[in-house]
């Protein structure tokens, strides 16, 4: 039995804004690797039986116990082992692939109040500034304060997730913010031209790319989907890098249930997984949409009647997809948006 605690940064205090943000960029943005505790909550105190900290982290990004309302552990988030007979006691961070031991002082952290269970954590987006989260009110007054008037919910992604902005922005005036373009196309490759791809990129310095590799159903003894059979694979790995001699290739399965695993050793050898095929999605630039004004991106699911707070890895993708703000301008009878970065006093994250 393994004894637990998990610590989340409150938002509200995140004044570095690091939150869903791994130790590499965390280093880069504050220059340090230390972990400012005093930005934490602890949000859930409890026990299970486990013999390693991935079957913590499974547990809590995709089956949730009843009594926990904090968010999916992600990405930031501490976990501090008690007592255990499998799992040495210490602080942990969670890391981009697998979790980082650390001095936490948990003695500087909060506990959650109550009002956070009537607020949502949602991803703000103004002009001219970098994206950052924010905690608001789950009230309709709440929503319109932060977009300056009456909201438009608007879904233009195949993700579960709305942007929310002023209805009239384009009517009165509102500066221009971010253009929303078409879902990226997909490109189907074999796993060797994904590889070069993964390869060039790294070799170029190129922004790391992500990658899917779907395996065949014959590789596994029960059936699956094709989400459940498809790995979520960065060329930041060390197989796709010159010069690091490692073979080593990490993967997360896309219905969650199978977070940061070495594939490598599932892909060689006699019972090796067959690939069924890999694809990588390609950026559209094929202009939808400009929003006007602040808006704000926010966990929509079909199903449910209210937003909630958006997820990790959906708050990771849209901060990236709406990093840059934009300048727009008529060319040719066409209009064009050019990213740029903020004045230095708006630090990248």
């Amino acid at each position: 039995m393994t004894e637990f605690s998990i610590y989340q940064i409150n938002v509200d205090r995140d004044t570095a804004n690091v939150c869903f943000i791994g130790m590499e960029s965390l280093e880069r943005i504050k220059g340090t690797k230390e972990v400012n505790a005093a930005a934490y909550d602890r949000v859930y105190d409890g026990k299970m039986d486990c013999i390693s900290l991935e079957n913590i982290y499974q547990k809590f990004n995709v089956d949730h116990p009843a009594d926990y309302k904090g968010r999916s552990l992600s990405v930031s988030d501490v976990v501090e082992i008690r007592e255990s007979d499998t799992v040495n006691p210490g602080f942990y961070f969670v890391d981009s692939i697998g979790f980082k031991s650390i001095s936490f002082d948990k003695s500087l952290c909060k506990e959650p109040t109550q009002a956070h269970e009537t607020r949502i954590s949602v991803l703000l987006v103004e002009p001219n500034k970098y994206p950052k989260m924010i905690e608001i009110d789950d009230t309709l007054e709440a929503m319109q304060e932060v977009v300056g008037g009456d909201i438009e919910e608007y879904m233009p992604f195949e993700d579960e997730v709305a942007i929310v902005c002023n209805e009239e922005g384009k009517l009165i005036g509102l500066p221009p913010n971010r253009a929303v373009y078409a879902e990226p196309e997909t490109a189907e490759l074999t796993y060797s031209e994904l590889a070069d791809r993964f390869r060039n990129a790294e070799s170029e310095g190129k922004k790391h790319l992500t990658g899917y590799i779907v395996f065949s159903q014959e590789s596994f003894n029960k059936p699956y989907d094709e989400k459940s059979r498809t790995y979520a694979v960065s060329s930041d790995n060390k197989a796709f890098k010159a010069g690091l001699g490692g073979y080593s290739i990490y993967g997360s399965c896309l219905d969650g249930s199978d977070p940061c695993v070495r594939l490598d050793g599932y892909m060689r050898g006699e019972n090796a997984w067959k690939i069924e095929k890999c694809y990588l999605k390609e950026d559209s630039r094929e202009m939808l949409d400009i929003i006007c004004g602040k808006f704000f991106i926010t966990y929509a699911p079909f199903e449910a009647e209210r937003f909630q707070s958006l997820p990790p890895d959906l708050a990771e993708k849209y901060r990236e997809k709406f990093k840059y703000p934009e300048r727009f301008a008529r060319v040719n009878d066409k209009i064009v948006a050019v990213p740029f970065k903020p004045a230095k006093a708006d630090r990248e994250r």
